[in-house]
């Protein structure tokens, strides 16, 4: 996705830059998923790139200061500015755990242990493209179809459950591992497993809020 400019971005309604704020988020987040995908086949180069990109690229700043700025001059919009404000602070919030998970992949590249390990590992990483892309849709949808949008939240909470299997089977297999072999790499990978799940777990959170919102707004 091409970044747009301060002056590209001040002809943007608020609408418009809450989807293009969730659409470079959830590319950053793609971009996280692919990384770790690298990080499975042992492709480091590419692992380096990819997350070095999340934690480099600062585009939201700009994106938050023109939506702050917009919404404070409005004098009219179907949410409050409050429930806008707060929409909007669940999404860079989105890019702040993706950052921090990459920061911390970052400190050491680890080899996995078996091709069992990797195949569970990629089933989660596949749950949390879904979950990325769905809550990507429920945002795009909050502004004209709040029953849309409810609806990709609901998908978004129903994935997340489908991964607490895999999570569970994941960790079972982790602590079952000899610690004393595997050494800083069991603690690495521990740290891999529960960054992409703190991420989902904040997009099921964040899909919970849209749901209040799409619900609040159709009663009212």
């Amino acid at each position: 996705m091409s970044e747009k400019s301060e002056n590209n971005l001040k002809i943007l309604n608020i609408d418009e830059l809450t989807v293009y704020f969730m659409d470079i988020i959830n590319e950053q987040n793609l971009r996280l998923i692919e990384g770790i995908e690298y990080l499975i086949e042992e492709d480091f180069d590419n692992f380096n790139k990819n997350l070095n990109y999340i934690i480099d690229t600062k585009t939201e700043v700009l994106i938050k200061k023109t939506f702050e700025s917009k919404i404070f001059k409005s004098k009219k919009s179907s949410f409050t500015k409050a429930d806008r404000l707060k929409l909007f602070s669940r999404i860079n919030e989105i890019k702040n755990i993706g950052e921090h998970l990459a920061q911390k992949l970052l400190l050491y590249k680890a080899v996995l242990p078996d091709n069992e390990f990797k195949t569970q590992i990629k089933r989660i990483n596949k749950s949390l493209k879904e979950i990325s892309n769905k809550i990507s849709d429920a945002v795009k949808n909050i502004g004209t179809d709040l029953e849309k949008s409810s609806d990709y939240s609901e998908q978004v909470k129903e994935e997340r459950r489908r991964m607490r299997k895999e999570e569970w089977a994941l960790l079972d297999r982790l602590w079952n591992y000899d610690v004393d072999y595997i050494g800083r790499t069991w603690y690495y990978l521990k740290e891999l497993i529960e960054g992409i799940i703190m991420l989902a777990d904040h997009i099921k959170s964040f899909a919970e809020y849209i749901q209040f919102l799409s619900t609040k707004y159709l009663i009212f």
